[in-house]
């Protein structure tokens, strides 16, 4: 069975479409555009825990638009069997299983708001329901003698029904000044979610001046309570039933008070401090026992020698493990690590995108201790960079192909090389194809005002593939039908394209 895709190039909604409240909107107006079908019959499509081969299925654009911030750049993501392309202007979702299921969400419903940030789409489970997470930093201009204020609005979208089902606006700081760089105008820090309750931790950045001191926090918001708590001059790593780990500390090479915290996300309460004596202290990932940070202090600042490695927090305890880089600490790119949690029991992360050494290393959660890697300089194997972590399975690249490593053991995992182009496989045959009574009817589908029209999008005979390169990516997130990666624009017809999702499916 093969996935079919219908896209659409329609990102911007007109302002104030969307409801004013910030709870769960149960009613049918909720701010989104869909096109989803009332009853859609749509055909099954296989799933593979974890996914351990892909193939390219499907393409859906993601549209530009007059204004849009250089910033803004697409950000993809997947959440059950919903592509996902999140963005400034709002979240879009496309079911890679029914053409008829597409909807969009704006991140704003009034005319006084401005978008200055939007996390990756991240995916997560709430009431057994498969939701997407999202969170933007905002600046409210406000209303009559109403100051400006800074915003942080979080929403958890039904991907299945393309309805939210919560919406929580946190205020954050008071806007001093217009524009991008305005006292007070709220940017995104570290953003982490819990797969297993959508519970969300956001880092929050209000700019500052030489005046007025930036402000740090976490804001903390709940999908069950639809609540949200402040907790000051914390970066997030990692959020897990209710407990929220982070960092805080002045970052500045001469300082040596980076510490680890621990707090009650519900009522914001710090419940533990634990002194690390680190001059940069660095969020790099979260899971569900340990939270995990890149340390770095100087041993002699003049002499440029220091001391650096990732420490893993126990969530529960506070008790903390470190591992040592097996780069030497003067290499380049050493200290820039970049971690994936594989949503069970592993973190893999690499060291060292430059020119310089790299490595790669494996640690296992129920301990936060290494277990496994190794660097450039090992002979036979080349240090890939990974691009996302799934159940297991570690899914990464080298400069030749996509590379599937496992995530307990590093070794690599056996999977067929993708083509060039998809495969007449790839594509639906007769036997493939629903039958008759699987087929959305006539009235089901879309309208041909609801559709895009032919010049915004291509038709859904050739998959939306026409958008595709030819050249197969490792995708940056994972669910058991499959996953999606970001591509540039190609070809004489994208110039109203910002980039395309496009879909890899799951084959085994």
């Amino acid at each position: 069975m093969v996935a079919t895709t219908a896209v659409t190039a329609a990102l911007i909604l007109v302002a104030g479409c969307g409801g004013n409240d910030k709870k769960s909107d149960s009613g049918s107006d909720n701010g989104s555009q869909s096109t989803a079908s009332a009853t859609p019959s749509a055909p099954t499509v296989p799933s593979f825990d974890p996914p351990k081969a892909l193939s390219v299925a499907a393409a859906f654009p993601s549209a530009d638009y007059q204004g849009r911030s250089t910033l803004d750049e697409a950000q993809m993501g997947i959440a059950g069997q919903v592509a996902l392309i999140g963005g400034y202007a709002g979240l879009n979702g496309h079911d890679v299983t029914n053409p008829n299921n597409q909807w969009m969400i704006p991140s704003k419903s009034a005319d006084t708001t401005t978008v200055n940030a939007a996390s990756r789409p991240m995916a997560a489970k709430v009431d057994g329901k498969d939701v997407a997470v999202v969170a933007y930093a905002e600046t409210d201009k406000g209303n009559g003698t109403q100051k400006p204020k800074g915003l942080v609005v979080v929403q958890w979208i039904d991907v299945m029904s393309g309805k939210k089902i919560g919406e929580v606006s946190t205020p954050v700081s008071t806007v001093q000044g217009e524009g991008d760089d305005a006292i007070g105008s709220p940017g995104l820090a570290n953003t982490v979610v819990d797969p297993e309750t959508g519970q969300i931790a956001v880092g929050v950045v209000a700019a500052g001046s030489i005046t007025v001191k930036r402000i740090d926090m976490t804001v903390f918001a709940d999908p069950k309570t639809q609540k949200s708590t402040i907790l000051p001059g914390m970066n997030p790593a990692a959020v897990h039933s209710g407990v929220v780990a982070g960092a805080k500390g002045q970052q500045a090479d001469s300082a040596s008070d980076g510490t680890a915290l621990l707090a009650d996300g519900a009522s914001g309460k710090i419940t533990k401090q634990i002194p690390l004596k680190q001059a940069y202290l660095k969020p790099i990932a979260g899971a569900a026992k340990h939270a995990y940070f890149y340390g770095m202090r100087y041993i002699d600042y003049g002499q440029g020698t220091k001391t650096e490695g990732i420490f893993a927090l126990d969530l529960s305890t506070g008790a903390v493990a470190q591992t040592v880089s097996a780069l030497p600490s003067d290499s380049i790119g050493a200290g820039d690590y970049d971690c994936f949690a594989d949503q069970t029991t592993s973190i893999v992360c690499t060291d060292g995108s430059g020119p310089g050494d790299a490595e790669i290393l494996g640690i296992d959660d129920t301990t936060g201790k290494k277990t496994w890697g190794f660097t450039s300089k090992s002979g036979g194997r080349v240090v890939p960079s990974v691009t996302a972590a799934f159940h297991g399975v570690v899914y990464a690249k080298t400069e030749a192909q996509p590379v599937m490593l496992d995530a307990k053991t590093g070794q690599d995992l056996p999977s067929a090389a993708p083509s060039g182009t998809p495969s007449s496989s790839d594509t639906p045959s007769s036997g493939d194809t629903p039958s008759s009574g699987d087929t959305p009817s006539t009235g089901d589908t879309p309208s041909e005002s609801d559709s895009p029209s032919d010049n915004s999008s291509p038709g859904n005979g050739d998959l939306g593939l026409s958008l595709y390169n030819g050249k197969q990516e490792s995708p940056v997130a994972v669910s058991p039908f499959g996953g999606v990666y970001r591509q540039l624009p190609t070809g004489n017809d994208s110039s109203d394209l910002e980039s395309v999702c496009i879909f890899v499916k799951a084959t085994a």
